[in-house]
């Protein structure tokens, strides 16, 4: 009988216990719900970082299409909205790992990709090739490169050859002066110049080597070539050899002539620009007509130097796709990848092209920081490239101006603010007394130096028209994701790069034809 009503006793016991435990479980819970779903107090800003609703309600979660920038609960974040992505991180924090190279292994339509040294190329061209042509335009082994002659992209003959010339031009000449009078002087003789030598010379010469050669050839050849400008059965170009030939002996012209020249001395035929221009391996446009993928290398200890080939193989991309906007649309996007924006130098044909091209192309231009940005362009040309930029990713911030500029940008947020006060008199009966106050008060989502000190297998970034919210997001490396497994090869140093047939046969005695 005692076992039995032990028995008994220790079952009531257990019972009592469990409906203790569901009765704190039910008061905490039902705690919990009420503490989410409180109206959050928005008096100093409502700043939030993003949350699974927002990005499933964005349509940022998962998907085969879109330009991929971040990871959040297992899955990509796509930004699909029209404009361009805009990527601010240092060197060596995982832009190529988070950024280039996941989009290269997942993106199916057509690509150019800036590719200092050569690494995207190596992990990615076998599978880029299952996808359409690949072709390289390699600074780093020139003889083991594709080529393309910018001058291909003029429509010789047409209405459009003019400004077409005068395109190519913008791309040569950079702006160094704040009097511009010197720069736009010296595209448009680079412009009649360009045109002259499409008319003048055998489709094997029509190159910027030619350009080069016939405007550095000193003072009796510049002044033959004036003369022959003038003489041209092309309006413009008689006009503008008339004008200058008659200034020759000023010294306005001579450095007009001269700033020309220098332009144009990255293209001579025995440099690695003139090599890689000598003629076209394909044709631009058809970024926009099937998958195809054209890596532009250069050695990363010399961007600097490489600076013209990028700066004009990007700007020959744009103006393809540009064009492109009256053919019929691909079933996936082109996507133009720029890593490095700071070596182009300042490219207005950039900072327009991300507005006009944002329905029919993904533009994604990658800097350090909005230094950078600011120092080409201006506080005003910045904060365009900002504003064109539908996606911006962040990460791995080393400066405090663009960590401050960011914690603008993400926003502020209401917090509460506890007081405590303590006072004590001699002559009140009680001699002590506590005071305890709550108030509210604005602060940073992330201020600047918590934006510093952030994860580094974190990135912040915002969608606009897609998610409202700033995302709190993991950076994505594409060697831990399942899904790419087989599509990529290791990055051995260089050693995968020359493992790429020839598009024809050369040598180190291979010499561009020269005028006789």
């Amino acid at each position: 009988m005692t076992v039995l009503r032990l028995f008994f006793y220790a079952i009531w016991r257990l019972l009592w216990v469990v409906g203790l435990l569901l009765k704190w479980g039910c008061k905490y819970t039902f705690r919990g719900v009420r503490w989410l779903l409180r109206p959050r107090p928005i008096t100093h800003g409502s700043a939030r970082w993003a949350r699974l609703g927002d990005l499933t309600q964005g349509d940022a979660l998962g998907g085969e299409k879109g330009v991929i920038v971040g990871k959040a609960w297992g899955h990509f974040i796509r930004f699909k909205r029209d404009g361009a992505v805009m990527v601010t991180a240092p060197m060596g924090k995982g832009k190529g790992v988070g950024i280039v190279i996941p989009n290269l292994l997942d993106h199916k339509g057509s690509m150019l990709v800036t590719d200092p040294k050569g690494e995207n190329y190596a992990v990615t061209q076998r599978y880029r090739s299952s996808l359409g042509p690949v072709y390289r335009l390699d600074a780093i082994h020139p003889d083991h490169s594709h080529s393309f002659n910018p001058l291909d992209m003029i429509r010789v003959g047409t209405l459009h050859e003019a400004d077409d010339a005068a395109q190519i031009a913008n791309f040569l000449v950079i702006n160094e002066n704040r009097d511009g009078h010197w720069d736009t002087s010296a595209r448009l003789v680079m412009t009649a110049l360009i045109r002259h030598v499409l008319h003048s010379q055998p489709p094997e010469l029509r190159t910027l080597s030619m350009c080069r050669e016939l405007i550095a050839g000193g003072d009796e050849r510049v002044r033959l070539l004036l003369t022959q400008m003038a003489e041209s059965n092309v309006p413009s170009v008689a006009e503008e050899g008339r004008v200058r030939l008659a200034g020759l002996e000023f010294e306005e012209t001579t450095s007009v002539i001269g700033n020309t020249a220098k332009a144009l001395a990255f293209w001579s035929k025995d440099r690695i620009g003139g090599r890689l221009s000598s003629a076209s391996d394909f044709s631009m446009m058809d970024l926009n007509r099937e998958g195809m993928t054209v890596y532009v290398m250069v050695p990363d200890d010399q961007i600097e130097v490489y600076g013209p080939f990028l700066r004009m193989m990007t700007g020959c991309a744009l103006a393809a796709l540009m064009r492109g906007k009256a053919l019929p649309r691909p079933e996936y996007k082109p996507m133009l990848m720029i890593d490095e924006c700071k070596a182009l130098g300042r490219l207005d044909a950039l900072a327009k092209g991300m507005g006009m091209l944002r329905e029919y192309a993904h533009v994604v231009h990658i800097w350090q920081d909005h230094g950078q940005l600011n120092e080409l362009y201006g506080e005003n040309g910045a904060q365009t490239f900002i504003a064109a930029s539908g996606a911006q990713v962040t990460f791995g911030i080393s400066d405090t101006k663009t960590a401050k500029q960011l914690a603008e940008d993400v926003g502020r947020t209401t917090v509460y603010s506890r007081s405590h006060g303590f006072s004590e008199g001699n002559l009140d009966l009680v001699q002590a007394q506590l005071q305890n106050g709550v108030s509210e008060t604005g602060r940073y989502l992330k201020d600047a130096a918590e934006m510093r000190r952030i994860n580094p297998n974190q990135c912040i970034i915002t969608l606009q028209d897609q998610v409202g919210a700033p995302i709190l997001a993991n950076k994505v490396k594409y060697y831990e994701e399942w899904c790419w497994r087989g599509r990529y090869d290791e990055w051995r140093s260089q050693a995968t790069i020359l493992n790429f047939p020839l598009p024809r046969p050369r040598s180190d005695d291979d010499d561009m034809p020269s005028v006789a």
